[in-house]
């Protein structure tokens, strides 16, 4: 039997398209997808059957956001990959990367880019997020060559993958998601270059206690990664690096702080569309100071 989602979906104002972000985290949902529509945004809220009983309650939080036209739906899960798939195209990310969609029938890359083969699955991160794009675009700024690297929450497994491809001497990606990680094993395996990657399902607690890693990937919704940074601080070689997603401009204020109190020093962020990207330094930032956040990132091909 093929697995279905529930689905919310409404009319909001644009304006409240902050306003949605911040209470999708407090929701019971899988996601959303939002769509613009001239003074408004059409939005689609993913529920899985599970949690189908909060159906209403998602709906009264849409019509207090100001939603108009609310209703309910459901589909199957394969009928929306498939339909993903079919229109995926491949793209240019930054400046080294062509992350392309089709392992059975893959594109040529564009001469002197790395070609990353990532089928659109279940598991986060096929490149067309921003928030991913920002970790491929920080990462190629950074020597990666003979590093060790940690990808926290490794999805399909894109950003090890790339860490690898620019000469990374060893990659872990874990996740807490066991399907994630056998779909993770899958990617590394249709790579048309070689790039061994460990993988291993399980949380920060699987990790030795101990400074190993010279940098750490953790594309993360803040509610999942602001725990883990204690954790991560540990698993940080001296000098070594942080880069975090996942953040929304009006999250960073509180993820600063979370940052500074577990022993990070922000260098720099970086800005694509209303996303924003850490580059952090072990370490404990000077009084005073803060971070540059370069908004000419938004270069990546979307």
């Amino acid at each position: 039997m093929t697995a279905g989602y529930h689905t919310v979906t409404c009319r909001l104002p644009a304006a409240a398209e902050d306003e949605l972000a911040g209470a999708l985290e407090r929701w019971p949902v899988l996601g959303c997808q939002v769509e613009n529509a001239g003074a408004e945004i059409a939005v689609t809220v993913f529920v899985t059957e599970a949690e189908a009983g909060a159906l209403g309650a998602v709906g009264q939080g849409l019509a207090a956001l100001g939603a108009r036209e609310v209703g309910t739906g459901r589909f199957a899960e394969q009928d929306w990959l498939a339909e993903y798939r079919r229109h995926a195209v491949p793209r240019a990310i930054g400046a080294t990367f062509w992350v392309d969609p089709h392992p059975s029938a893959p594109t040529p890359p564009p001469p002197g880019r790395t070609h990353l083969v990532v089928e659109p699955r279940q598991a986060f991160g096929s490149g067309s997020h921003e928030s991913t794009q920002l970790v491929l675009l920080m990462m190629e700024e950074l020597p990666l060559a003979g590093r060790r690297v940690l990808d926290v929450g490794t999805g399909s497994g894109i950003l090890a993958l790339a860490a690898r491809a620019l000469g990374a001497a060893a990659v872990v990606g874990f996740d807490i998601d066991v399907e994630a990680v056998c779909i993770a094993r899958q990617t590394v395996a249709v790579q048309p270059q070689r790039l061994p990657v460990a993988l291993f399902a399980g949380s920060t607690r699987a990790l030795r206690p101990r400074p190993a890693f010279d940098l750490i990937l953790a594309n993360l919704i803040p509610a999942e990664a602001q725990p883990l940074l204690a954790d991560l601080r540990a698993q940080l070689a001296p000098g070594g690096r942080l880069l975090l997603s996942g953040l929304m401009a009006d999250q960073l204020a509180p993820t600063e702080e979370e940052l500074e109190r577990c022993g990070f020093t922000i260098e720099h962020g970086r800005e694509l569309e209303e996303w924003v990207g850490l580059v952090c330094r072990a370490g404990h930032r000077a009084q005073g100071t803060g971070h540059r956040t370069d908004s000419s990132g938004a270069a990546a091909a979307r």
